[in-house]
């Protein structure tokens, strides 16, 4: 994976642009990564990931509502506690 310091990051804006089109690019600032650089295309496939993973929970939830597969709140409350 390419990097870029914030600074370089600055300086070469358009190369760091042409690199995320083929891979993500690290950004690092005093030494640690702050964010990543990556292409529209590769962002929108995250996203509808995103979204049909939303959307097969939501479906799984109303599948086990339905069979009456439910957790009361304080089974919930209690399974973080142990957390």
């Amino acid at each position: 994976m390419e990097r870029f310091t914030a600074a370089e990051a600055k300086q070469k804006f358009g190369q760091a642009i042409d690199k995320a089109q083929r891979a993500p690019v690290q950004i690092t600032k005093h030494g640690r990564c702050v964010a990543y650089l990556i292409s529209s295309e590769d962002y929108e496939e995250e996203q509808r990931q995103k979204q049909l993973y939303l959307v097969s929970m939501l479906k799984q939830g109303l599948d086990d509502s339905k069979a009456g597969r439910t957790v009361s709140l304080q089974q919930i409350k209690a399974d973080f506690a142990k957390l």
